[in-house]
């Protein structure tokens, strides 16, 4: 600031005014110009290296599929060849049936078949089994175990979107190969996976659209009726998608499962009592469950638990069967009564229920079968001589004695009970053999790539802790740790490693690679990994050397230590798969308290410093006035307490959306100009009518036709004011002509044109979301804002009332306080870390297809929400407050610059540490009982946390360069 003209008034602010408003001189403008350039390029990069880090250790931890070796392809038995068993010829059955029928529902669990929601399936079916699904619990891996007899992996997940995967043996293949009929209708993903081996195929090309209910099953349908009077199929697979899609948009008590319910079960009773099914074998079954919110992706029982009811014109009294089979066992099942092989990967086991229809003879055959076809993939699995050695091997021998002995008196009719006896002894056997070889052939399919796992270990863990050293350590000769910058003898002996590793790895297969680009990326991510390693170790040498190296760096950043002890709770809570599945309450406990104390600790400051002013007097008086200055921050705890029960709040949410959105309006209205506003109240006004014609809120009473019909114009018009409100914004952030006296005056003078972009940017997308958001969680996004407000202006506070004021003590209060804030409404608007509370409904409003990326865009946007616009809302606060600080009182350096320079780099520090720590557990934790089912989906969850939030750090530093002189 210059020196006033002492002939001036004194309320006259005097300003040097140069390119940028509010900067000292050109050369301390310039200067830090070029370090905030420098450390958003450093952040990007660092981000960077720590996503690649994450890409290298999910592809070694979770390898995409399970490949075959020439003798496991070998090992299974040729269908139709006579078998000598000690000198006496065995041969396999023919088909059981004439046809099979597998009619899947999508998302069926297990308590869903009812005598009142599925009465002729109930009351019809010969046997109703129950099935164990293994997770992932999503389609495409569940569509490969039920033809395979194999488990999927956990990185299938990902797959699931796209179904590029292209199976190379299963049922259908085997069929195939017999030139039987095989036809299908139903989920595309059947076509992504078999793209060759149906006959005939109706598939729904919109299958991932959740919006449809009813149209694609109607298209099944059609193509059942199609297909019953053909009658010349072996096998017709039918696969409903109306239950899952209704489960993903209005929950699994919406009223809408009943009446879906009752159409499926017309559509099994026209397969039961049409004339041309005869001699026939139905299987109703799930491809996997539901969970109570309505969708899938994780391990509860609600997911993990699919009926199977089995229909045939010659079932003896319906039965219910309470054993509980897996789901991988339906292929080798499937494999015998259609008499053709095996699935070369098939670990699963004989279902007897399924068997009835065999004779004696027969079905000891087909446990002979699926017994040596499993003792074969052990002895390729884990060598002759341990399979010898073991007690399966004894077990099968017993029973291969004992079928030898029955062969004669089966064959001639013995119906004897020594023959009985022996009879139960062999299968008894035989199934022993197969479960206990299925579970040890499971659990080696545990595939872990240590190279890809070390490398991403190494890159994630080095890539955090450098970002980490460089915003919090300074070097005292040079008064910036040079971490950023690059040492060209250090970068070479990087390469010389680095290359000398990759060929080594290569040499020695602990990582390989099918092409030379592949090599050649690998290589620079080492090269990058070795680089940075070098840098942390010395940085931490420098640190624990006394006593030369100690005096030569220190903390550049005060660190307050209850935040510290609260973020260090949270980081070690990852170590226990109980407070991963429950991490909400982590969140909940940790966020609410770090605010309970700051409140209480600033307002004891407040009390204690105007107590000593005043000598003590009028103690009582001057401690209301504190606490009434701080009501605030408790009505804000208050809300807090109400956000934890918003789903319970399902009564009154028409009245709540209306109080929400009347709140919002309310808190963006400051960062619009009146035109803007009226256009943003007009936007919230038909986000109410959209859910209103949805029937979710109150509204006009309109028939269903008129209602369906009035969703696209009010979404078109919705669009439009979306539009004219960032329109607006950005042509109120172009350079306007300003006056000298305006730009003096601090009230006339307008804000930035980087901060009017960026708070078009935060309002537009709190806009959006607004639309996207379920009903009873919109109120979360004003009293986000609200929270994110008052927590700041407690942060301040506190800092100003400490003892040493330091600038960079409040912005790490206000970082940490924003990563625990996000988290905490993250978790309130009812995710978790499991994949099946992701909401999927807003990926496809306005939608009439389906397209990947819009679904992905919206769907992030909705999920991770609070995270986005908690650092969003932060960038602003900090440029807002900046401006504020021009003129009115000459702050330190770094809060001119602390939006680029210091609170997004120490942002992304903070949010990489957790995630680089818990990959890290998680190779401690490879075979751990919980690893697929609760540590998993917790890695996928953080590792699309920082992917997503590289998305929105670009985004802003783009702003901040393109506009880097009104910065």
């Amino acid at each position: 600031m210059a020196d006033c003209n002492p002939a001036e008034p004194k309320n006259t602010i005097c300003l040097r005014l140069t390119v940028a408003v509010g900067s000292c001189d050109v050369e301390e403008d310039v200067s830090e110009m070029e370090e905030h350039k420098s450390r958003l390029a450093y952040t990007f990069y660092m981000l960077t290296l720590f996503l690649f880090g994450c890409v290298l250790f999910i592809v070694g931890f979770f390898p995409a599929s399970y490949t075959t070796t020439d003798a496991e392809r070998e090992s299974t038995i040729p269908n139709g060849w006579p078998i000598k068993m000690y000198g006496k010829k065995i041969t396999p059955p023919p088909a059981s049936y004439d046809a099979f029928v597998l009619f899947l529902i999508d998302a069926l669990r297990d308590d869903f078949p009812t005598e009142t929601n599925m009465p002729v399936s109930y009351e019809k079916a010969c046997i109703k089994l129950n099935l164990h699904v293994d997770i992932p619990t999503v389609t495409m891996p569940r569509l490969k175990s039920m033809t395979t007899g194999t488990l999927s992996n956990f990185i299938d997940i990902a797959l699931n979107v796209g179904s590029i995967e292209q199976l190379e043996d299963s049922l259908l293949h085997r069929l195939r190969d017999r030139d039987a009929v095989v036809s299908f209708a139903g989920d595309h993903t059947w076509l992504k996976l078999f793209p060759s081996e149906f006959t005939r195929a109706a598939a729904n090309n919109d299958s991932f659209y959740v919006n449809d209910f009813y149209n694609g099953d109607k298209l099944v349908t059609s193509a059942l009726e199609e297909e019953l009077e053909k009658a010349d199929w072996k096998l017709l697979i039918l696969h409903y998608l109306g239950l899952d899609h209704i489960g993903h948009v209005e929950g699994n008590e919406s009223p809408k499962i009943p009446h879906k319910l009752r159409e499926m079960d017309q559509a099994v009773q026209k397969i039961i009592e049409h004339k041309n099914m005869q001699n026939y074998l139905m299987l109703l079954t799930g491809d996997h469950g539901m969970a109570d919110g309505g969708g899938h992706g994780g391990n509860t029982p609600a997911e993990t638990s699919v009926p199977l009811y089995l229909f045939s014109k010659n079932c003896s009294k319906p039965t219910t069967v309470t054993k509980r089979y897996n789901q991988i066992d339906l292929a080798p099942t499937l494999a015998v009564l259609l008499s053709v092989e095996i699935p070369t990967m098939s670990i699963g086991c004989l279902i007897p229920e399924m068997l009835q229809s065999l004779t004696l003879e027969q079905q000891l055959y087909a446990y002979f079968y699926n017994a040596h076809h499993l003792l074969n993939r052990a002895r390729v699995k884990f060598g002759h001589e341990v399979v010898h050695r073991s007690d399966y091997y004894h077990w099968y021998q017993n029973a291969t004695l004992l079928h030898k002995d029955l062969l004669d008196p089966l064959r001639e009719g013995d119906g004897s009970s020594a023959s009985q006896v022996h009879y139960q002894n062999a299968k008894l056997n035989y199934m022993r053999v197969a479960r206990e070889i299925s579970g040890l052939l499971s659990e080696s399919l545990v595939k872990f790539d240590y190279g890809f796992i070390a490398m991403g270990l190494v890159l994630t863990t080095a890539a955090a802790l450098h970002l980490a050293l460089s915003v919090l350590f300074t070097d005292v000769a040079n008064e910036q740790l040079q971490l950023q910058s690059l040492k060209k003898a250090q970068l070479l002996l990087s390469l010389v490693i680095g290359a000398t590793l990759n060929i080594f790895a290569h040499a020695l297969d602990v990582i390989m690679t099918s092409t030379l680009l592949l090599k050649l990326i690998l290589m620079l991510l080492l090269v990058a990994a070795i680089y940075l390693s070098f840098d942390v170790v010395l940085t931490f040498i420098k640190i624990a050397l006394p006593p030369i190296y100690t005096r030569r760096l220190k903390i550049s950043i005060p660190l307050p230590v209850p935040l510290l002890v609260c973020f260090a709770i949270r980081v070690l809570t990852l170590g226990s798969s109980s407070f991963i599945e429950f991490e909400y309450l982590t969140w909940y406990y940790l966020g609410n308290t770090l605010l309970l104390l700051t409140t209480f600790r600033t307002l004891r400051r407040r009390i204690t410093k105007a107590n000593e002013e005043l000598d003590g007097r009028h103690l009582y008086k001057i401690a209301s006035v504190c606490l009434w200055q701080q009501r605030k921050i408790f009505v804000v705890l208050l809300l807090l307490i109400l956000m934890r029960h918003t789903y319970g709040l399902q009564a009154i949410k028409s009245t709540l959306m209306v109080f929400a959105l009347m709140l919002f309006w309310a808190r963006l209205r400051k960062f619009h100009t009146n035109l803007q506003a009226i256009f943003c109240g007009i936007a919230f006004l038909l986000v109410y009518t959209f859910r209103g014609l949805n029937q979710q809120v109150q509204f006009f009473t309109l028939s269903e036709q008129l209602a369906a019909r009035l969703v696209l114009p009010v979404l078109v018009l919705f669009w439009c004011c979306f539009a004219l409100v960032l329109v607006l914004g950005y042509r109120a952030a172009l350079p306007q002509q300003q006056s000298s006296t305006d730009l003096l005056n601090l009230e006339a003078r307008p804000t930035s044109a980087l901060l009017r972009l960026l708070q078009t940017n935060l309002s537009c997308s709190l806009i959006l979301t607004a639309l996207m958001f379920k009903v009873q969680n919109i109120v979360l996004l004003p009293t986000l804002l609200i929270t994110l407000d008052e927590t700041y202006k407690l942060c301040e506070a506190y800092g100003t009332s400490a003892r040493k004021f330091s600038v960079r003590l409040v912005h790490v209060y206000k970082i940490i306080m924003t990563i625990f804030v996000g988290r905490m409404f993250f978790f309130y608007q009812g995710n978790s870390n499991s994949l099946s509370t992701i909401d999927l409904t807003p990926g496809y409003i306005g939608q009439t297809s389906y397209d990947p990326n819009v679904v992905s865009i919206f769907v992030s946007l909705n999920t991770f929400s609070a995270d986005i616009h908690s650092f969003l809302y932060l960038i602003v606060h900090t440029l807002r407050a900046n401006l504020k600080s021009v003129g009115i009182m000459q702050l330190q350096p770094p809060y001119a610059k602390a939006a680029d320079t210091l609170v997004a780099p120490l942002y992304a520090a903070l949010l990489l540490l957790p995630v680089a720590f818990y990959l890290c557990l998680m190779l401690g934790f490879r075979y751990h009982l919980f690893i697929y089912s609760v540590f998993s989906p917790k890695v996928v969850y953080d590792c699309y946390t920082v992917f997503v939030f590289f998305f929105v750090f670009l985004i802003t530093s783009l702003y901040f360069k393109l506009f880097k002189n009104d910065a």
